[in-house]
């Protein structure tokens, strides 16, 4: 599966340029970007974060689910990151 993403979906974490905290998509170690949930919807690199709050597994599988029946662009990339939270296949992320 690769390296693990350093972030979860329903992460709440810290954009140190802006000083906002948002909640996270995803986060792709393959590319060193992430999203978040919100508006407008983007990408920055992961290094401009760090973790605000972890998300509990049981927040990180509601987030997955609510983000996987929105009409979000990114969702199959959080899922495939992730897995699905209705197959029972979540993956581990160990936050640092």
């Amino acid at each position: 599966m690769g390296e693990r993403p350093p972030f979860r979906t329903g992460d709440s974490i810290l954009h140190k340029p802006s000083g906002e905290t948002w909640v996270c998509a995803w986060a792709d170690p393959a590319t060193g970007y992430l999203s978040w949930l919100g508006w407008p919807p983007g990408e920055a690199k992961i290094s401009d974060f760090d973790l605000a709050k972890a998300a509990t597994d049981e927040e990180h599988r509601k987030w997955l689910r609510d983000l996987k029946r929105s009409e979000r662009r990114d969702a199959a990339r959080a899922l495939r990151l992730y897995g699905d939270p209705d197959a029972g296949q979540i993956a581990e992320v160990t936050h640092g």
